[in-house]
């Protein structure tokens, strides 16, 4: 994710599902080649076949399966809805947005949360893989062999709302830069000088940061 707010839901759907297993910048150059050239998602979901939109958003990879999800998703939200619009799930509870988005293919847990955060305003709280090394390996947060979606559960019910969007985005952002914090040491933005961050995580499981958020709470 980006951390970037989204206009509408489905948006943040479509942006969210185009992130998926790829980086952030293809992503984004597949979102914003995808809007120039169709600014509606009406015209996307006019298409006979998902093929022209296939191409559109080569650059996010994995096009052939996202478009057809997409394509998909268009469609039946066209026939249910009778207009291509998301925007009748602001009225809806968090469990019955879950229930309905997670209907649609490529619709997983994380997913959804991510358009709750970004694009409906929710307090949410994603786990992505940066998200769960840093909680699990360097915090402490969660257990050794506790799962994302285990990990969903335990600091969605942790995380205070109002810290729950910074706290991410302070995440991602520390995972894709420290040496120290991200996959097999290699941070996906390091510093341009070649140096290396002091990581201000480094003594923090030591000094006790499993009560951390219990002190959050208080």
């Amino acid at each position: 994710g980006t951390c970037a707010m989204e206009e509408t839901i489905l948006d943040g759907v479509i942006g969210t599902i185009l992130s998926q297993n790829t980086t952030s910048a293809n992503s984004s150059r597949a979102f914003a080649k995808l809007k120039k050239e169709f600014p509606t998602w009406d015209q996307v979901e006019a298409f006979p076949n998902p093929s022209q939109l296939e191409e559109v958003i080569r650059s996010a990879g994995l096009a052939k399966i996202k478009s057809e999800r997409i394509h998909a998703m268009l469609k039946i939200i066209k026939v249910e809805q009778g207009e291509v619009s998301l925007e009748y799930l602001r009225d809806y509870s968090d469990d019955d947005v879950k229930k309905d988005l997670r209907r649609f293919k490529g619709m997983g847990p994380k997913t959804i949360s991510c358009v709750m955060l970004f694009a409906m305003r929710r307090p949410e709280f994603p786990v992505d893989t940066h998200v769960h090394r840093i909680c699990q390996q360097v915090l402490g947060w969660i257990g050794p062999s506790v799962g994302r979606e285990g990990a969903y559960d335990h600091l969605n019910a942790t995380v205070p709302a109002e810290l729950k969007l910074d706290l991410h985005c302070l995440l991602i952002a520390h995972g894709k830069q420290c040496h120290r914090c991200a996959a097999r040491g290699k941070p996906q933005f390091p510093p341009k000088d070649a140096s290396k961050l002091v990581c201000p995580l480094v003594n923090s499981k030591k000094n006790g940061s499993k009560s951390v958020l219990v002190k959050m709470e208080a």
